[in-house]
């Protein structure tokens, strides 16, 4: 879906929204550095896969949160979790049909 389509569907769906356009950034730091309108909305977004790569989630939290990946996997009855690698990520995009020309990866 490329991002007028997100905006289109958005728009269908009676979701309000504003689009702020900014650099690609790959660590809080760099996000700090970014002037953005809402800063106490900021969040970042992690992949984690189970121990036998079947199981992959995405999970998103406000920007000074730490992630505890044990209670995580406790409250949701998963497996062990860790983080899924940049390759990984490529895989799933792939399956889903992204091309790499629109994915910006960092393993930091």
């Amino acid at each position: 879906m490329t991002k007028q389509e997100t905006y289109d569907y958005l728009r269908a769906h009676g979701v309000d929204f504003e689009i702020t356009e900014h650099p690609a950034v790959f660590n809080m730091e760099e996000c700090a550095a970014v002037d953005m309108p809402y800063p106490e909305d900021d969040a970042k977004n992690l992949l984690v896969r189970d121990d036998k790569k079947r199981s992959y989630y995405l999970i998103t939290v406000r920007c000074g949160k730490r992630v505890d990946l044990k209670e995580f996997q406790r409250r949701h009855g998963t497996r062990r979790l860790s983080f899924a690698s940049p390759e990984e990520l490529l895989r799933l995009f792939h399956q889903q049909g992204i091309s790499n020309d629109r994915i910006e990866l960092s393993a930091e």
